[in-house]
């Protein structure tokens, strides 16, 4: 059993670094070039990006909390406890998992209204949908997109610590 603990240490920490690493490059990258479409396309390339990186990063993020929650447990179960290294995994936990209550609790708002133009961009392809505010939404989402990516980042950071402590 002990020799899983390496495996599951470099998983977490990988997962959570491409979950962190797919948030940042969308944000740096990747907003910037789609600011320059028009709103109704602008809106239609944000929901296909959204789309395509929310199964991978969720599930990377998830199980990465969950490869950290383990080792947190397994840390109080061993003979030489360490309360240090189990605490960093737990902060490893937490922030991996606080993807999801940061994008519920935050995000929400502005990505309800993206699918909402995005929905209705499909529909009338060429028409201005929403003009400078469908920018504006999406600018907002990336400044939290950013965030987010950084939350992740500082999860990968901790767990890495844990790893190597």
């Amino acid at each position: 059993m002990e020799n899983l603990t390496p495996i599951l240490q470099t998983y977490s920490v990988l997962a959570i670094a491409l979950a962190a690493g797919t948030n940042l490059s969308t944000t740096i990258v990747t907003i910037p070039a789609l600011l320059h479409a028009p709103p109704s396309t602008l809106a239609v390339q944000w929901k296909i990006l959204f789309d395509s990186a929310i199964t991978p990063v969720v599930s990377l993020a998830m199980s990465s909390a969950v490869g950290f929650a383990t080792l947190a447990y397994r840390e109080t179960h061993t003979v030489s406890t360490s309360v240090g290294k189990r605490n960093l995994y737990v902060a490893a936990a937490v922030g991996a998992f606080g993807l999801a209550p940061y994008t519920r609790l935050l995000m929400w708002d502005s990505i309800a209204e993206l699918e909402k133009r995005a929905k209705a961009g499909e529909k009338r392809e060429g028409e201005e949908v929403g003009g400078s505010k469908t920018h504006a939404l999406v600018k907002q989402w990336g400044t939290l997109n950013l965030y987010r990516g950084c939350m992740l980042l500082v999860s990968a950071g901790l767990g890495l610590w844990a790893s190597v402590n």
